[in-house]
């Protein structure tokens, strides 16, 4: 079977798995083997995709079409074994699936005989299949695994995720299991904590975080961000962004080097998932530079994550983003749809704001960087005056608004770094505004406290004085 092909069929196995555990409402599990059999002629890999949430429609089958997935050059006969039972069923049903059969063909599904319940009552599902070894198996093998390092970013805590891969009967055999940690967080919470380990294990690199990473893991800051049209009701949809970049240090480890581009991931209903055109068209149409970024171009990379590139990033190392879209409801997904492009663009900018109010002075919008770009040369022009006044009065109440006894106090060049980091203030506490409310800036010694945007500016005594060196 094709890379591509194969890759199509596993994730829309483990979509539909997904699913169905989210549907049964109660802690399930999801687990899948992967085995390479080297002694077998020719060789074979066979996969297993189980869960124990509740049975198969079996109409969740039909998007494994042919017309969705190239199968003429492939060496798989197409064939996958099911084996399903409800909660309420009396018999464990099994059945023989060739997905190169058109959907109307009556040979396309084949009932086997059934095994009756001899105990418990449980609900699940298993799909097995078998391939012949390729050349590229290898990629494959490795893709698997990253793409279960993605599943385990979501921390779903009603779905326990387990990965088994085995290679038998050659020198090198070895396996490789995965699992998730359980943690009780609201969604998004889950979701950053999952990006952070992610970011901190370089991805699809082994299970156990990168040493020299993990002791830097106080320079990651992250941004927040959900957006819904769910109402009161208990439908609709759900957008999640997380933001997690690493500050630039001044001895940057292995992952924290200079890095001019950002990964996307992209999950819908608890699936990792290539990313839609409506989402891809709602990154688009970002004003990224609102935050001091300038977007250069887009691509996609060899997992088919939507990789950023920025024309200069020197506000920070490296930046990973996730967005996760999914219904509300988890019946709802018995149908794929496709992501509101308007909430995609509002979360991913709820987040980017996040990161913004958190973090004072580093997104910038690129108005606000060349207006500070100036402010040495004002802030040195006002010092200027105030010093060489002859009206002592006049200074003295200068000295007094920058918080100093006198002008000729503290060492040589304090009334103009005092001045600076005014009007730096001022800039950064403007920058945080929304767009329409940036015309009337702030005074430049309207407050103490220039970071509080809630503090009103108390007219009374001292303000006519104070307005004359509005900003």
């Amino acid at each position: 079977m094709e890379n591509s092909c194969l890759r199509t069929v596993f994730q829309t196995l483990i979509y539909w798995s997904i699913q169905r555990c989210r549907i049964s409402g109660s802690l399930c599990r999801l687990s899948v083997s992967v085995k390479r059999i080297h002694d077998s002629n020719p060789p074979l890999m066979q996969i297993s995709i189980s869960d124990t949430g509740v049975g198969s429609s079996l109409v969740e089958f039909e998007e494994l079409d042919t017309a969705l997935i190239p199968l003429s050059n492939a060496k798989w006969d197409g064939m996958l074994l099911i084996t399903t039972t409800g909660v309420h069923d009396k018999d464990i049903c099994h059945y023989q699936l060739n997905i190169r059969e058109a959907v109307s063909s009556r040979t396309r599904f084949t009932r086997l005989p059934p095994t009756y319940k001899t105990c418990g009552i449980f609900s699940g599902t298993e799909v097995c299949f078998s391939t012949p070894e390729e050349e590229n198996i290898d990629d494959f093998m490795v893709w698997v695994v990253g793409f279960f390092h993605k599943l385990l970013v979501l921390k779903d805590p009603d779905i326990v995720v387990e990965l088994s891969v085995e290679q038998i009967g050659n020198l090198k055999s070895r396996n490789d299991h995965l699992s998730q940690e359980m943690i009780m967080l609201s969604s998004v919470d889950r979701l950053a904590s999952g990006l952070k380990e992610y970011a901190l294990k370089h991805g699809n690199s082994p299970d156990k975080e990168c040493q020299t990473c993990y002791e830097s893991r106080e320079h990651l800051k992250v941004g927040k961000g959900v957006a819904s049209n769910t109402g009161n009701t208990n439908t609709g949809k759900i957008v999640e962004a997380v933001i997690v970049i690493a500050a630039v240090a001044s001895h940057p480890c292995c992952w924290m080097a200079n890095c001019s581009t950002a990964q996307v991931l992209h999950f819908q209903d608890f699936t990792p998932c290539t990313m839609s055109q409506s989402s891809l068209n709602a990154l688009n149409s970002i004003n990224w530079q609102n935050y001091g970024l300038s977007l250069k171009e887009k691509h996609a990379d060899a997992d088919g994550n939507i990789v950023l590139e920025w024309e200069m990033m020197t506000l920070f190392a490296r930046m990973d983003i996730a967005i996760h879209c999914y219904h509300r409801s988890a019946k709802n997904t018995r149908q794929r749809s496709t992501p509101d492009r308007n909430l995609v663009k509002k979360a991913v900018k709820v987040a980017l704001d996040d990161l913004k109010a958190n973090n004072i002075g580093l997104f910038l919008s690129s108005h606000s960087i060349k207006i500070r770009e100036n402010a040495p040369e004002l802030s040195r022009a006002i010092a200027g005056l105030i010093l060489s006044s002859n009206d002592s009065e006049f200074q003295d109440e200068c000295a007094a608004l920058l918080g100093l006894p006198s002008v000729n106090s503290g060492p040589e060049g304090l009334i103009e770094s005092c001045i600076h980091e005014k009007i730096v203030g001022i800039i950064e506490l403007n920058d945080k505004k929304p767009k329409e409310d940036r015309n009337s800036a702030p005074s430049l010694f309207e407050c103490e406290n220039l970071y509080e945007e809630d503090v009103p500016f108390e007219e009374g005594e001292g303000a006519e004085e104070d307005n004359m060196l509005d900003f």
